[in-house]
Protein backbone atom coordinates (compact mmCIF):
# COMPACT_ATOMS: atom_id res chain seq x y z
CA UNK A 1 0.00 0.00 0.00
CA UNK A 2 1.48 3.33 -1.03
CA UNK A 3 0.29 7.05 -0.65
CA UNK A 4 1.82 7.96 -4.36
CA UNK A 5 1.60 6.04 -7.66
CA UNK A 6 4.07 3.93 -8.84
CA UNK A 7 4.97 6.33 -12.00
CA UNK A 8 2.43 9.82 -11.71
CA UNK A 9 1.06 10.95 -14.55
CA UNK A 10 2.29 14.48 -15.00
CA UNK A 11 -1.17 16.45 -14.91
CA UNK A 12 -2.65 14.01 -12.58
CA UNK A 13 0.07 13.45 -9.39
CA UNK A 14 -2.62 11.24 -7.80
CA UNK A 15 -2.83 9.25 -10.90
CA UNK A 16 -0.35 6.52 -12.87
CA UNK A 17 1.02 7.75 -15.55
CA UNK A 18 -1.54 5.63 -18.04
CA UNK A 19 -4.85 7.27 -16.49
CA UNK A 20 -5.12 9.90 -18.98
CA UNK A 21 -4.72 7.48 -21.82
CA UNK A 22 -7.38 4.98 -20.48
CA UNK A 23 -9.98 7.59 -20.06
CA UNK A 24 -9.49 8.94 -23.47
CA UNK A 25 -9.33 6.10 -25.02
CA UNK A 26 -12.32 4.87 -23.18
CA UNK A 27 -14.14 8.21 -24.69
CA UNK A 28 -13.00 7.32 -28.13
CA UNK A 29 -13.97 3.56 -27.67
CA UNK A 30 -17.66 4.65 -26.98
CA UNK A 31 -17.87 7.34 -29.39
CA UNK A 32 -16.78 4.91 -32.28
CA UNK A 33 -18.23 1.82 -31.56
CA UNK A 34 -20.83 2.57 -33.99
CA UNK A 35 -17.94 3.24 -36.30
CA UNK A 36 -16.25 -0.25 -36.01
CA UNK A 37 -13.62 0.63 -34.41
CA UNK A 38 -11.98 -1.64 -31.60
CA UNK A 39 -9.44 -0.50 -29.25
CA UNK A 40 -8.00 -4.15 -29.27
CA UNK A 41 -4.53 -3.92 -27.30
CA UNK A 42 -2.78 -1.26 -25.01
CA UNK A 43 0.12 -2.77 -24.13
CA UNK A 44 2.05 -0.81 -20.97
CA UNK A 45 4.88 -3.54 -20.08
CA UNK A 46 7.57 -1.05 -22.09
CA UNK A 47 6.99 1.85 -19.83
CA UNK A 48 5.52 4.00 -23.08
CA UNK A 49 1.94 3.05 -24.67
CA UNK A 50 1.54 0.82 -27.75
CA UNK A 51 -1.96 0.96 -28.46
CA UNK A 52 -3.60 -1.22 -31.32
CA UNK A 53 -6.62 0.04 -33.36
CA UNK A 54 -8.94 -2.29 -35.86
CA UNK A 55 -11.86 -1.93 -37.86
CA UNK A 56 -14.03 -4.58 -40.07
CA UNK A 57 -11.95 -5.27 -42.64
CA UNK A 58 -9.12 -2.79 -42.08
CA UNK A 59 -5.67 -4.40 -41.05
CA UNK A 60 -4.57 -3.81 -37.20
CA UNK A 61 -2.37 0.00 -36.82
CA UNK A 62 -0.59 0.46 -33.67
CA UNK A 63 0.05 3.97 -32.47
CA UNK A 64 2.91 5.17 -29.81
CA UNK A 65 0.07 7.94 -28.29
CA UNK A 66 1.26 10.62 -25.51
CA UNK A 67 -0.37 9.74 -22.67
CA UNK A 68 -1.47 13.38 -21.67
CA UNK A 69 -2.09 14.64 -25.40
CA UNK A 70 -5.53 14.93 -24.98
CA UNK A 71 -8.79 13.78 -26.18
CA UNK A 72 -8.33 15.65 -29.72
CA UNK A 73 -5.03 14.42 -30.58
CA UNK A 74 -5.88 10.77 -29.77
CA UNK A 75 -9.01 11.16 -31.80
CA UNK A 76 -6.72 12.84 -34.94
CA UNK A 77 -3.84 10.04 -34.20
CA UNK A 78 -6.78 6.98 -34.40
CA UNK A 79 -8.32 8.70 -37.25
CA UNK A 80 -5.21 8.35 -39.84
CA UNK A 81 -6.17 4.59 -39.32
CA UNK A 82 -9.63 4.65 -40.02
CA UNK A 83 -12.83 6.81 -38.82
CA UNK A 84 -13.23 7.85 -34.84
CA UNK A 85 -14.72 10.26 -33.13
CA UNK A 86 -15.42 11.07 -29.14
CA UNK A 87 -18.76 9.73 -27.42
CA UNK A 88 -21.11 12.31 -27.09
CA UNK A 89 -22.64 14.22 -23.69
CA UNK A 90 -24.84 11.85 -23.16
CA UNK A 91 -23.91 8.77 -21.29
CA UNK A 92 -23.23 5.60 -23.63
CA UNK A 93 -25.45 2.69 -23.41
CA UNK A 94 -23.01 -0.30 -22.66
CA UNK A 95 -26.30 -2.54 -23.92
CA UNK A 96 -26.05 -1.58 -27.65
CA UNK A 97 -22.44 -2.99 -27.95
CA UNK A 98 -20.13 -5.12 -26.67
CA UNK A 99 -17.37 -2.41 -27.83
CA UNK A 100 -19.39 0.10 -25.82
CA UNK A 101 -19.10 -1.92 -23.00
CA UNK A 102 -15.19 -2.43 -23.34
CA UNK A 103 -15.22 1.60 -23.66
CA UNK A 104 -16.96 1.57 -20.32
CA UNK A 105 -14.02 -0.84 -18.98
CA UNK A 106 -11.15 1.55 -20.33
CA UNK A 107 -12.84 4.85 -18.56
CA UNK A 108 -13.30 2.95 -15.48
CA UNK A 109 -9.96 1.30 -14.82
CA UNK A 110 -8.49 5.12 -15.73
CA UNK A 111 -10.47 6.69 -13.26
CA UNK A 112 -9.58 4.44 -10.36
CA UNK A 113 -5.28 4.13 -11.47
CA UNK A 114 -5.40 4.23 -6.95
CA UNK A 115 -6.43 0.62 -7.21
CA UNK A 116 -2.53 -0.18 -8.23
CA UNK A 117 -1.34 1.57 -5.31
CA UNK A 118 -3.43 2.59 -2.63
CA UNK A 119 -5.09 -0.44 -1.34
CA UNK A 120 -3.21 -3.39 -1.48
CA UNK A 121 0.01 -4.31 0.64
CA UNK A 122 0.97 -6.27 -2.49
CA UNK A 123 2.81 -4.13 -4.92
CA UNK A 124 0.77 -4.54 -8.82
CA UNK A 125 1.33 -2.98 -12.31
CA UNK A 126 -1.18 -2.65 -14.59
CA UNK A 127 0.32 -4.61 -18.03
CA UNK A 128 -2.33 -5.08 -20.75
CA UNK A 129 -5.83 -4.54 -21.68
CA UNK A 130 -6.69 -6.53 -24.76
CA UNK A 131 -9.92 -7.86 -26.07
CA UNK A 132 -11.57 -9.62 -29.13
CA UNK A 133 -14.88 -7.03 -29.19
CA UNK A 134 -17.24 -9.50 -28.80
CA UNK A 135 -17.25 -11.46 -25.49
CA UNK A 136 -14.66 -10.44 -22.87
CA UNK A 137 -11.99 -7.99 -21.86
CA UNK A 138 -8.52 -9.12 -20.62
CA UNK A 139 -6.96 -6.96 -18.06
CA UNK A 140 -2.89 -8.05 -17.58
CA UNK A 141 -1.91 -7.77 -13.85
CA UNK A 142 1.64 -8.04 -12.83
CA UNK A 143 1.93 -9.26 -9.18
CA UNK A 144 5.46 -7.97 -8.89
CA UNK A 145 6.75 -9.90 -5.57
CA UNK A 146 5.57 -12.36 -7.07
CA UNK A 147 7.49 -12.20 -10.97
CA UNK A 148 4.46 -13.41 -12.28
CA UNK A 149 1.14 -11.88 -14.12
CA UNK A 150 -2.72 -12.98 -13.72
CA UNK A 151 -5.22 -11.66 -16.81
CA UNK A 152 -8.40 -11.06 -15.40
CA UNK A 153 -11.01 -11.87 -18.14
CA UNK A 154 -13.78 -9.52 -17.77
CA UNK A 155 -17.40 -10.14 -19.37
CA UNK A 156 -18.38 -7.59 -21.67
CA UNK A 157 -22.35 -8.14 -22.25
CA UNK A 158 -24.24 -5.52 -20.34
CA UNK A 159 -21.22 -3.80 -19.08
CA UNK A 160 -21.58 -0.53 -16.93
CA UNK A 161 -25.17 -0.62 -17.85
CA UNK A 162 -26.84 -0.25 -14.43
CA UNK A 163 -24.69 1.05 -12.78
CA UNK A 164 -23.62 -2.06 -10.54
CA UNK A 165 -20.54 -2.11 -11.97
CA UNK A 166 -18.96 0.83 -10.50
CA UNK A 167 -15.31 0.20 -8.51
CA UNK A 168 -15.03 -2.78 -11.23
CA UNK A 169 -11.48 -1.76 -11.66
CA UNK A 170 -10.40 -2.54 -7.29
CA UNK A 171 -12.49 -6.30 -7.80
CA UNK A 172 -10.17 -7.09 -10.63
CA UNK A 173 -6.76 -5.75 -8.68
CA UNK A 174 -8.19 -8.03 -5.64
CA UNK A 175 -8.70 -10.87 -7.61
CA UNK A 176 -5.45 -11.02 -9.34
CA UNK A 177 -3.95 -10.81 -6.18
CA UNK A 178 -5.98 -13.20 -4.23
CA UNK A 179 -7.01 -16.00 -6.35
CA UNK A 180 -6.07 -19.25 -5.28
CA UNK A 181 -4.08 -21.72 -7.64
CA UNK A 182 -6.57 -24.15 -8.19
CA UNK A 183 -8.52 -21.19 -10.34
CA UNK A 184 -5.80 -20.13 -12.33
CA UNK A 185 -4.82 -21.27 -16.07
CA UNK A 186 -1.82 -20.77 -17.75
CA UNK A 187 -1.66 -18.48 -20.00
CA UNK A 188 2.01 -18.24 -21.67
CA UNK A 189 4.25 -15.69 -20.48
CA UNK A 190 4.18 -11.60 -20.58
CA UNK A 191 8.13 -9.97 -21.16
CA UNK A 192 9.32 -13.20 -20.07
CA UNK A 193 7.13 -13.59 -16.64
CA UNK A 194 4.69 -16.81 -16.45
CA UNK A 195 1.01 -15.63 -16.60
CA UNK A 196 -1.93 -16.99 -15.81
CA UNK A 197 -5.80 -16.73 -16.61
CA UNK A 198 -8.90 -16.18 -14.08
CA UNK A 199 -12.39 -15.14 -14.68
CA UNK A 200 -13.94 -12.67 -11.99
CA UNK A 201 -15.59 -13.66 -8.85
CA UNK A 202 -18.22 -15.69 -9.27
CA UNK A 203 -18.04 -15.87 -13.37
CA UNK A 204 -17.73 -19.09 -14.88
CA UNK A 205 -13.98 -19.19 -16.84
CA UNK A 206 -13.29 -20.33 -20.37
CA UNK A 207 -10.04 -20.46 -22.01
Amino acid sequence: MSRRPVRPSRTLPAAEWWAPLLVDLGAVQCGSAELGLCVRDIDLTSGRARVTVQWPGIPATTLLPDPEAGRDALVQSIATAGPARLAGDEPADSTSSPLTGHGWLLDELGRRSDAWYAYLAEPVELLRVETDGLRATDVAVGRTSRGDVVEVRVPLAGLGADGMDAGLTYTIVERAVTVVAHDLRPAGSVRGRPAFATGLPGEDFET
